[in-house]
């Protein structure tokens, strides 16, 4: 939902959530056609179960004046909610074509009812491989490149665990990889700048450094070396890995950052930290956890 914001689009929010999400309106034209078989031959047992629910979507996250209260309480926009909406329909949907496919006449009644019933759900969705299949490039899921990313980081920290800064896609995949590079940013400060620009003042904010590099590195803006720098330190981030071309670049080198590494399409920067940071981890392998054996026994 990063690039998808309430106030942006008015009551063209939920069009969009749907486009976004569902592949277009076709299989919540579904779930309104469910809720009405419900409504008129749904047993009682269905009708205390589906009903409700959705009554309490159509008056929510269903409405789309509701979202734009919503976001200027709680800022929606940065929230899993989109969770607990689509659940009901992709739940509903599959029920009630199941009883309809059931309730059919074994037979030639069953079998033209079950080929409806599939034509409905494919015409209300979109194909998983429209796009062609891509095959992974390893066991991993991720690019070959943020493995080799990894492998330069490690090699060149020497160091357990590394702390650096990534890009937006490489920020989220280096974490199905390796549990071993500490992030800079985590996924919610990085939703905001790719919404966001920063005033003067948050990137002056020592108490959160981190808004000084996403203003550089993502909103390229001006932030001055010095400033730059101290963030780095702050944050005590020891890499910055960046695709080629950025127009960042040449102001990273300039302020003193080194290049340890590239791979074809990135490049590794690596700042020395004045004072390392603490990587070791908390060791409990001897604490006692509250709900153990021993003391269950």
């Amino acid at each position: 939902m990063q690039d998808l914001r309430v106030l942006d689009n008015g009551i063209g929010y939920l069009l969009k959530c749907l486009n976004l999400y569902m592949s277009g309106t076709g299989y919540f034209a579904l779930y309104l056609l469910a809720l009405l078989f419900i409504l008129i031959k749904g047993s009682r047992k269905d009708k205390e179960l589906f009903l409700p629910q959705a009554v309490v979507l159509i008056l929510t996250v269903y409405n789309p004046v509701v979202p734009l209260v919503l976001d200027r309480i709680f800022d929606v926009n940065s929230e899993y909610y989109r969770l607990f909406w689509i659940a009901p329909v992709t739940v509903l949907v599959p029920y009630v074509m199941t009883t309809l496919v059931d309730n059919a006449r074994a037979g030639r009644q069953k079998t033209v009812t079950a080929i409806l019933v599939a034509a409905l759900i494919f015409a209300g969705g979109s194909f998983a491989y429209q796009k062609g299949f891509a095959r992974s490039q390893n066991i991993y899921h991720i690019p070959d490149e943020l493995i080799q990313v990894s492998d330069i980081i490690h090699e060149d920290s020497g160091d357990e665990y590394a702390k650096a800064f990534f890009e937006y896609e490489y920020n989220n995949e280096i974490r199905q990889y390796d549990p071993k590079m500490l992030l800079t940013v985590d996924r919610e400060q990085y939703i905001y700048a790719m919404n966001n620009s920063y005033s003067h003042e948050m990137i002056k904010d020592e108490e959160t450094p981190t808004n000084c590099l996403l203003a550089l590195l993502v909103r390229n803006q001006s932030v001055g070396a010095d400033r730059f720098i101290n963030a780095l330190e702050k944050t005590k981030t020891e890499y910055v890995v960046l695709s080629k071309g950025h127009p960042q670049a040449a102001f990273i080198l300039n302020a003193g950052l080194s290049v340890a590494g590239d791979t074809p399409t990135h490049v590794i920067y690596r700042y020395d930290v004045r004072e390392p940071a603490d990587k070791a981890l908390i060791d409990y392998s001897d604490t006692e956890h509250r709900f153990s054996y021993r003391r269950l026994k």
